[in-house]
């Protein structure tokens, strides 16, 4: 707006600050004089409507047509304007100058130089994205399958029915968007290949019941490696198997397999309850019978050490007085022998003319009272 523009702007005809101003016929209110002979202020009032009257006039020029200059400076301004971009937080704004790649901007108001100069797209970085491969989620909740894709070939070579999902974010933006031309497809077309590849190296009963976890662990970390290699700007933040079954011709089989696998299952946990029922058992019973063996052994080593200790004890007064000695050992022994048996002493000359008798009866009777006492 150049000097002349804006002296029209506020051209005012009463010889105040604000120029001479043309004054209504009937002033709206009137204000006394603050002193001397100073003219009075025109109100706010007679203000805006000659600042109206005169922006109505710049639109116009002397001979009535509409103004060209102030459309182009409108729509400039308008085009400057439209600069200004805001990227929400869960987004990152890739900036293109002229179609190339120029830089990436994070939350926040940002301004970038209007179309067609440079553009401005806004991925999404942080909403999690699925991919489903083997089927198709149904529009009421059910699912529809692809036996394209969900039929793979395991390492022991058995055919299973798999589905599976895929959850990735955006990692790169740049790379997410200049890179690959459908994300989607891509991801799904590189784990449909690397989950046949890990399922290829497992038996059918990983895939069943096993080791699922190791597949999908196995499949999360080729998969980025893979996106990687290509560039895609992709994360991968988990695979998920939905259902590994065997083909529907042969789940009558399978199902067998697995009830006689439960089976033996049943049988194994069986025996080893009564292996850990029996074994502490076992165990016990043949430490105490190492402890009575030790006992065994210490008494007989024992009374051994005795019996020769008495032994050499008598050895020396055999020496000095064998005839004593053996007379004391025979009344010992016979002490020892006839120990609770019935006797009979007879004393004087007059026994040798007596008849032996012995009461076989009575010894007889007597035996096994001897023993119960015992």
């Amino acid at each position: 707006m150049d000097s002349k523009t804006f002296s029209h702007l506020f051209n005012w005809d009463n010889g105040g600050p604000w120029g001479n101003a043309r004054k209504p016929s009937t002033p709206r209110s009137t204000r006394p004089s603050s002193g001397g002979g100073r003219p009075p202020q025109p109100e706010l009032e007679d203000v805006m409507n000659k600042l109206t009257e005169n922006l109505r006039g710049m639109w116009k020029n002397d001979g009535g047509d509409t103004n060209w200059r102030w459309f182009v400076l409108a729509a400039v301004a308008v085009w400057l304007a439209s600069g200004l971009y805001i990227v929400a937080p869960e987004q990152q704004g890739v900036v293109q100058r002229f179609g190339a790649y120029a830089y990436t901007t994070d939350s926040g108001l940002h301004y970038h130089l209007p179309w067609p100069v440079e553009t401005v797209t806004k991925p999404n970085v942080t909403r999690e994205n699925i991919v489903q491969i083997g089927f198709r989620s149904g529009e009421y909740g059910g699912n529809r399958d692809v036996e394209a894709e969900s039929m793979m070939l395991t390492g022991d070579e058995n055919i299973v029915d798999l589905d599976f999902t895929v959850r990735w974010k955006v990692a790169d933006a740049r790379n997410y968007l200049f890179n690959v031309f459908d994300v989607d497809e891509t991801v799904a077309s590189v784990a449909e290949s690397v989950m046949r590849e890990t399922i290829g190296r497992h038996p059918i009963d990983d895939a069943l019941a096993d080791n699922k976890l190791a597949i999908q662990e196995e499949t999360q970390k080729h998969l980025q490696a893979v996106l990687d290699y290509y560039k895609a700007g992709v994360l991968i933040t988990g695979v998920d198997l939905q259902q590994v079954n065997p083909p529907a011709e042969v789940v009558e089989a399978f199902r067998d397999v697995q009830a006689a696998r439960a089976d033996a299952e049943k049988v194994i946990n069986e025996s080893k309850g009564y292996a850990n029922r029996i074994l502490p058992l076992a165990r016990g019973q043949a430490a105490q019978l190492l402890e009575d063996a030790a006992g065994y052994k210490a008494a007989t080593v024992a009374r051994a050490e005795g019996e020769a200790s008495r032994f050499r004890a008598q050895v020396g007064p055999y020496k000095q007085a064998p005839d004593v000695t053996r007379e004391r050992l025979y009344m010992d022994a016979m002490e020892e022998v006839l120990a609770g048996k019935p006797k009979v002493v007879v004393t004087g000359k007059g026994g040798g003319n007596l008849l032996p008798f012995i009461p076989l009866d009575k010894l007889l009777d007597t035996k096994p009272k001897a023993e119960a006492g015992r």
